[in-house]
């Protein structure tokens, strides 16, 4: 009898540590809410703004949530949202234009089959377009670029899209200028060696790249975008954005430019009340975002949440209804 009793206990412990394993995905019940054990958050590259962004709201999450948020490193934005769509991520960050793309089977996105996304807030830190030429250059606009060598950035870096829209919006396309494939700090070096006679950096500003190039001491120009407007009201998903003067050294003048506007989103099929503690918990401790990333301070703001061409996640929306953003 007591052998039968001990294989019970054994079968019993067996059982127990299978099912175990097998909701090891959860992390248990908090206020009614079965939340996972893990949630990955996935960013870029460790240089840039959507890593430090990454970095910045997953432990903000993990601190007030019950769940673990593992930040990861992705190609970036144009990657993310195909992650997302494939179940590896739970939180990222993307670009809105791409968001739309991705929305309507648009390049790069064409045979991406199931989008499996939605905006948890807009407002992230824009990709400021940043035209950077010689202090002596004939370069006024970028419908000057034919014929130019322009440094466009890395192949297969989610900005050449970007890139691409802008000057097809001036009617120029890849083969009417020489691409040079540098990282933004080459580019903005062919600048000075006289290499490249043109640089475009979209990120926020200041960029080290520029800020570089500008404590070189040589001369050098932010050019104006113009016909910004038209071309917004075209790409509703890009905003206009002006360069503050003295954002460089050297640089005593307003830039008119463009930016991309930059959103968190979430899996489309999370629990509405899972994005709803999350929405909820960013903006009730926003202060500590501001504070690890005072640059966040004037875009992810309540003001822009809702600024996306891309669907609120119902979560999202009902924590935004429940403070009068929306009705």
């Amino acid at each position: 009898m007591k052998r039968i009793l001990s294989l019970l206990l054994v079968m019993l412990a067996l059982m127990d540590s299978v099912f175990a394993g097998g909701s090891n995905e959860s992390a248990g019940t908090s206020d009614g809410i079965a939340w996972p054990k893990v949630m990955t958050l996935g960013t870029a590259g460790t240089g840039g703004a959507y890593y430090s962004n990454g970095v910045t709201l997953g432990t903000l999450f993990e601190k007030y949530l019950p769940t673990k948020v593992t930040v990861e490193i992705t190609g970036g934005a144009i990657e993310n949202v195909v992650l997302m769509s494939q179940g590896e991520l739970d939180i990222a960050m993307t670009n809105e234009h791409l968001g739309y793309f991705a929305d309507h089977k648009m390049s790069p996105y064409e045979d991406l089959e199931n989008p499996n996304f939605s905006v948890l807030s807009a407002g992230l830190t824009p990709g400021v377009i940043h035209f950077v030429v010689g202090g002596n250059s004939d370069i006024k606009s970028p419908a000057d670029l034919k014929g130019k060598v322009v440094a466009v950035g890395t192949q297969g870096n989610g900005s050449l899209s970007t890139i691409e829209a802008v000057l097809n919006f001036y009617g120029i396309t890849f083969d009417d200028f020489t691409p040079s494939y540098l990282n933004y700090t080459e580019g903005c070096q062919g600048i000075l060696d006289g290499t490249v006679d043109c640089c475009i950096v979209p990120a926020w500003a200041p960029v080290a790249s520029v800020q570089q190039l500008a404590a070189a001491g040589k001369p050098y120009k932010i050019i104006d975008v113009d016909r910004r407007d038209e071309f917004v009201e075209e790409s509703p998903f890009y905003i206009t954005w002006e360069i503050e003067p003295n954002t460089y050294p050297g640089q005593d003048y307003e830039v008119k430019t463009l930016a991309t506007a930059n959103i968190i989103i979430v899996r489309k099929d999370l629990p509405e009340d899972i994005v709803y503690e999350l929405t909820k918990t960013l903006w009730e401790n926003i202060e500590e975002v501001y504070t690890a990333l005072p640059g966040l301070r004037y875009s992810l703001t309540l003001d822009n949440a809702l600024d996306t061409t891309c669907e609120i996640h119902p979560g999202a929306l009902k924590y935004y209804r429940e403070i009068g953003l929306v009705d």
